[in-house]
C-alpha cells in the first residue's frame, strides 16, 4: 500500500470533524424542510396567484411552440425554466391528453418532487449561510449561531412551501456571496467562476442582483488596495458568464417583443407603485391578442387596509392619484407606465417622493405581513410574529452593519456582504419594499446581525475590562 492509501481514512475523518457543524446543520435543515414541504405545507395545495403563474409558464414549455409571445418577456424567466427543468427530470405535472384521477395523480407526484427539490435548495442555503458566516467572522461561535437560526428560520422555511422565486434566488445570492468573499480573501480563479455562474443564474430569477454587483464593483474601486488578492483578471473571469447570460436574455426579450432590454419588462411596471403609491394596475385587452391582466403588491394593499383602520396615522397609503390605474393595452407598456410615473412625480413633488421612498424602505420590515402567508389565516399570525422578531432583533444590528463598507480594512468580509443590504434598500426606495421582497436577503442579514452582536459584545467586554482596570489602579494609588 502507498502512503496516500493509508492516509485517506485520516483525511476523511479530519474533514468530517472540521465540517461537523456544516453537515449537522444541512441535515437538520433538510429534515425540517422536507417535513414542511411534504407534510405540513405541501406547495401543491397552494396553487394560486403567483404560484400558479410560475407553474403555468413552466407547463406551457411542454406544449407551446417557440413562436414569439409578448407576455413571455414580462417576467424574468429563471424561475419557470427551473420548474420546467424539474418537471422534465421528475416527470411533467401537466399532460393535456390525461383526464380525471390519472392527471391529478401525475400532477400531485410532480408537486411532491418539486417540493423535495425546494427543500434541498433551502438546506443548501443554510449550508452556505454557515460557510459565509465562518468566512466573514473571526469569532468561532458566530457561524454555528447563524446556522442554527437558519435551520428553524420560519420565513425561509415557509417560502420553500410555495412555487415561488424567493428560495432559488436566495440560494444563488448566498452561495455567490460565499464564493465572492473567498475570492476577495484568496483570489482563486475557481471561486471567480463559481461566483459568476451563480450570479448569472440569480440574474435570470431576479435581475436586481445586478445592483449588488455594481455596488461591489464600486467598493472594489475604492478599497482595492485592501483587497490585494482580488485582481482585475479574476473579476473578468466572474464577468464572462454574466455577460453571456445577460446577452442571451436581452436577445430573448427582443425575440418576444421586438424591443430591447436586459431580461424583462416588469421593471417600469413595479416603479409605478413606488412613485405613485397606487395599489393596483389593470391592463384591459385592446384587441391585439392581449388579455386582461392585473396586479397589486400585497405590501401596498396591506398599507391601504392600515389606512382604513387607522385613518390619518403615518404611514398610510396616500396615492398620488387614484388607488387603481386602468388602461387598455399591454401590461408592460413602458410608454404608458412612464407617463404615469411622470404625472405622479409632477403631482406630488420631490418631498412626497422622498416620503414614498422612506415608506418603501420601511415596508421591508414593518407594516406588512409576508405574502402569501398573509392571505391565509392559518399562517398569518406565525408570519406576523416572525416579522416582528426579524424587525426588532435582526434588522437593527444588520442596519448598523451597513457601516462595514466604510471600514473594509478592519472588517472586510462584513463590508463585502453589506453591499447586498445597501442594494435592497436602494431598490425598495426606487420601486417598492415588502417582507417577501426582503426575504431572499435574510440569510445575509442574519450573518450581519449576529456578527454585529459579536463585535458589540466583545467591545463591551473590553470596555468593562478597562474600566475595572482603571478603578483598581485608582484604588491602588490611594493606598
Amino acid at each position: 500500500m502507498t502512503k496516500t492509501s493509508l492516509d485517506w481514512p485520516t483525511v476523511v475523518a479530519r474533514w468530517l470533524y472540521e465540517n461537523r457543524w456544516l453537515l449537522a446543520l444541512v441535515a437538520a435543515a433538510l429534515i425540517v424542510r422536507l417535513h414542511w414541504n411534504l407534510v405540513v405545507h405541501p406547495p401543491g395545495e397552494y396553487y394560486y396567484s403567483d404560484m400558479r403563474g410560475y407553474m403555468r409558464r413552466a407547463e406551457g414549455m411542454f406544449t407551446a411552440t417557440w413562436a414569439p409571445r409578448e407576455y413571455d418577456a414580462f417576467y424574468p424567466y429563471g424561475t419557470h425554466v427551473l420548474l420546467y427543468g424539474l418537471m422534465k427530470v421528475f416527470g411533467p405535472g401537466f399532460d393535456p391528453a390525461l383526464r380525471g384521477d390519472e392527471a391529478v395523480a401525475l400532477a400531485t407526484l410532480n408537486h411532491a418532487a418539486i417540493a423535495k427539490a425546494y427543500a434541498v435548495f433551502g438546506a443548501a442555503i443554510v449550508g452556505f449561510g454557515y460557510l459565509l458566516a465562518r468566512r466573514v467572522s473571526k469569532h468561532a461561535f458566530v457561524a454555528p449561531a447563524v446556522g442554527l437560526i437558519l435551520v428553524f428560520y420560519y420565513p425561509q422555511v415557509a417560502l420553500g412551501g410555495y412555487f415561488l422565486s424567493e428560495i432559488p434566488f436566495s440560494l444563488c445570492l448566498v452561495a455567490s456571496t460565499f464564493f465572492l468573499v473567498r475570492l476577495v480573501d484568496e483570489g482563486r480563479a475557481s471561486d471567480a467562476l463559481a461566483c459568476g455562474v451563480l450570479v448569472s443564474l440569480g440574474f435570470t430569477i431576479r435581475p436586481q442582483i445586478l445592483l449588488s454587483i455594481a455596488l461591489f464593483g464600486l467598493l472594489w474601486l475604492l478599497w482595492r488596495k485592501k483587497m490585494p488578492a482580488l485582481r482585475l483578471s479574476r473579476l473578468l473571469i466572474a464577468f464572462v458568464p454574466l455577460l453571456l447570460v445577460v446577452s442571451a436574455s436581452a436577445w430573448r426579450m427582443h425575440y418576444h417583443t421586438e424591443r430591447w432590454g436586459l431580461i424583462s419588462e416588469n421593471g417600469k411596471f413595479n416603479q409605478v407603485f413606488g412613485r405613485c403609491h397606487n395599489n393596483k394596475i389593470i391592463a384591459q385587452p385592446d384587441g391585439a391578442g392581449r388579455r386582461r391582466t392585473s396586479f397589486g403588491p400585497p405590501p401596498l394593499i396591506q398599507l391601504a387596509k392600515r389606512e382604513q383602520k387607522l385613518p390619518g396615522q403615518w404611514p398610510g397609503l396616500d396615492p398620488a392619484f387614484e388607488i387603481e390605474f386602468t388602461y387598455r393595452g399591454y401590461i408592460g407598456d413602458s410608454e404608458i407606465l412612464a407617463d404615469y410615473i411622470k404625472e405622479c412625480v409632477a403631482k406630488t413633488g420631490w418631498k412626497k417622493q422622498v416620503e414614498y421612498s422612506l415608506v418603501n424602505g420601511l415596508l421591508l420590515w414593518r407594516y406588512n405581513v409576508m405574502w402569501p402567508d398573509s392571505g391565509k389565516p392559518r399562517w398569518r399570525d406565525v408570519a406576523r410574529t416572525w416579522g416582528i422578531i426579524h424587525a426588532n432583533a435582526l434588522a437593527i444590528p444588520a442596519l448598523i452593519g451597513l457601516l462595514g463598507v466604510f471600514f473594509v480594512g478592519r472588517a472586510r468580509g462584513l463590508g463585502v456582504i453589506a453591499v447586498h443590504l445597501w442594494a435592497i434598500l436602494i431598490i425598495a426606495a426606487a420601486y417598492i419594499g415588502g417582507a417577501r421582497f426582503r426575504s431572499p436577503y435574510d440569510p445575509i442579514i442574519i450573518v450581519m446581525a449576529v456578527e454585529v452582536y459579536a463585535l458589540a459584545t466583545f467591545a463591551l467586554l473590553r470596555l468593562a475590562k478597562r474600566l475595572i482596570g482603571a478603578r483598581d489602579a485608582t484604588k491602588d494609588s490611594r493606598r
